[in-house]
């Protein structure tokens, strides 16, 4: 039985719960796509329109924090990450194990990279800035798992 399995099992339910998270956002905001850009954009034409271009002069418009839809960026975003590294992970650890990776080394990668991730929603959905050492850290971390079960499953097949 391959361990990849079970670990990819609790990413899946990871990634459920941040499309899920996105959806929340999106319902509220009514956005029906993307990540609240295009509504934004529209309402500041629509104030431009009414109040003429001292309306440019509001300091919120220059702080994308400020605005109702930093949160729904905020989400879109974490999912996206998540999607972005994932599949690349379980495919490779998913390969190694196969290929005959020692289920520690499994275990232990894919058990890390699902607290990394964790580390990297919750500063990008709980910080204000969307940014925290957490986020950095599991990047790194993501970034030098991919590499260490890609140079493995290259020696172990070529070499």
């Amino acid at each position: 039985m391959l361990v990849t399995a079970g670990y990819a099992s609790l990413a899946g339910l990871m990634g459920l719960g941040l499309v899920l998270n996105v959806a929340r956002y999106r319902s509220k905001l009514m956005v029906s796509l993307g990540d609240g850009t295009y509504e934004q954009t529209l309402e500041l034409l629509q104030k431009y329109t009414d109040k003429g271009p001292t309306v440019l002069d509001d300091k919120s418009l220059s702080t994308p924090f400020n605005s109702k839809y930093f949160k729904l960026t905020q989400a879109v975003r974490a999912h996206a990450n998540f999607i972005e590294t994932a599949p690349w992970v379980f495919l490779l650890v998913g390969l190694a194990e196969y290929n005959g990776l020692d289920s520690f080394y499994v275990h232990t990668s894919l058990s890390l990279f699902l607290v990394m991730r964790a580390a990297h929603v919750s500063d990008m959905i709980c910080t204000k800035k969307a940014y925290g050492p957490a986020r950095a850290f599991s990047t790194l971390g993501t970034m030098v798992l991919i590499l260490g079960v890609s140079t493995w499953n290259i020696l172990k097949v070529w070499f």
